[in-house]
């Protein structure tokens, strides 16, 4: 009986910390390691632009310019559609504030002034909306799995989580840790909200969990590795890869292994190498 009980406890104590962690989502060790940082390609944009977003596997690249309200969709490199221009159709947009990628290529586009966001096919057809009920001023946009869309308002200063199938609200936070943010990025464990003006990062879960600032633009890979920006260096957080940068004001973006920086009127294309955590 005794070790009947022993053996019911250790179940007990392995299934808690088993959904501690799940629950949590944070994957203390990230099982492949960042050995380095190699340049692939650079592409010209022949323009001024304020954000970028790479799809790696069909090679398209969308550049956003609030100015123009507009967002350049090129692909290998040759500029093959452009979307917005003020408007009430379809594909156009009233105050174009941040686009977003999803996993299948698929552009997610906010509208501050409709306090809505726009989807559309890679190409550039659109593909329908979903309205942001209870935002007041949304900002900034990220999405994960096309499941989980999460805004910046900068009315209220924190970080709403809806729904991505009906825009259902889920979650709001970080409104005693946000002021103001330029950007939202996110994996399947983590959130950041990176401060331009202040050059810091700040990270949640994505439950909503204050994990830490960090100095720098900071994303986070599939295997949970952190990569940072900051004062001229490429690095990642978690081992001793690095990669010197003569640029200023360089923003980046992630998709899968590859890295996207974004620097004036360029943007270069950097494949993470990885090795096997021993």
């Amino acid at each position: 009986m005794k070790q009947l009980l022993f053996l019911a406890l250790i179940l007990a104590y392995a299934i808690m910390l088993f959904t501690l962690f799940a629950c949590s989502g944070i994957n203390p060790q990230p099982p492949m390691n960042i050995e380095q940082f190699s340049l692939i390609n650079t592409i010209p944009l022949g323009m001024q632009t304020d954000k970028i977003l790479y799809h790696s596997q069909s090679n398209t690249l969308y550049a956003m310019s609030v100015k123009n309200q507009e967002i350049y969709i090129f692909q290998d490199g040759e500029l093959k559609n452009v979307l917005g221009g003020l408007g009430s159709s379809k594909v156009n947009f009233q105050y174009l504030a941040d686009m977003a990628l999803g996993t299948d290529n698929s552009l997610y586009v906010l509208d501050s002034s409709t306090k809505s966001v726009k989807k559309f096919i890679s190409d550039g057809k659109p593909s329908g909306s979903i309205e942001l009920k209870g935002s007041v001023q949304p900002k900034c946009l990220c999405i994960y799995q096309e499941q989980e869309m999460f805004i910046f308002d900068s009315a209220s200063g924190e970080i709403i989580n809806y729904s991505g199938i009906d825009g259902t609200e889920q979650n709001r936070f970080g409104r005693f840790q946000l002021q103001q943010i330029n950007s939202l990025s996110c994996n399947h464990d983590y959130l950041i909200a990176y401060d331009k003006d202040n050059n810091l990062s700040h990270i949640f879960s994505l439950l909503g969990q204050f994990v830490k600032d960090e100095p720098g633009q900071v994303v986070y890979d599939m295997f949970n590795n952190g990569i940072c920006y900051n004062e001229g260096m490429l690095k990642c957080l978690n081992s001793p890869a690095y990669l010197p940068l003569t640029e200023d004001k360089v923003l980046i973006f992630i998709h899968n292994n590859i890295l996207a920086l974004h620097q004036g009127e360029e943007v270069r294309i950097l494949k993470i190498v990885y090795s096997q955590v021993e």
